[in-house]
């Protein structure tokens, strides 16, 4: 008996091997994906509180703005910010 190579159950076959792959790779990325997003909310949540609270002593010095210090290595960046400025809508 003589076999015979048949090109359709090849493609056939190689078409699923991709696709299995394929959802391999994307149950991966989405894997990966959860894992940053719950490093990333304790950072947000922390960083949050450290912003509100640099507002908040700066509420004192300015009724109706903000100041906003960010420290960076050997940078140091100061802003200055109305909440007027901030909340009015340009249209």
């Amino acid at each position: 008996m003589e076999e015979k190579f048949d090109l359709g159950h090849c493609v056939k076959k190689a078409f699923v091997i991709a696709a299995g792959v394929s959802l391999v790779f994307i149950g991966i990325m989405a894997f990966l994906t959860l894992i940053g997003v719950i490093i990333a909310i304790p950072l947000l949540k922390k960083g949050s509180k450290y912003l509100l609270q640099a507002n908040k002593s700066a509420e004192e010095e300015l009724p109706k703005g903000g100041k906003l210090k960010l420290k960076c290595g050997d940078r140091n960046l100061k802003l200055k910010f109305d909440e007027a400025e901030l909340l009015d809508e340009k249209s």
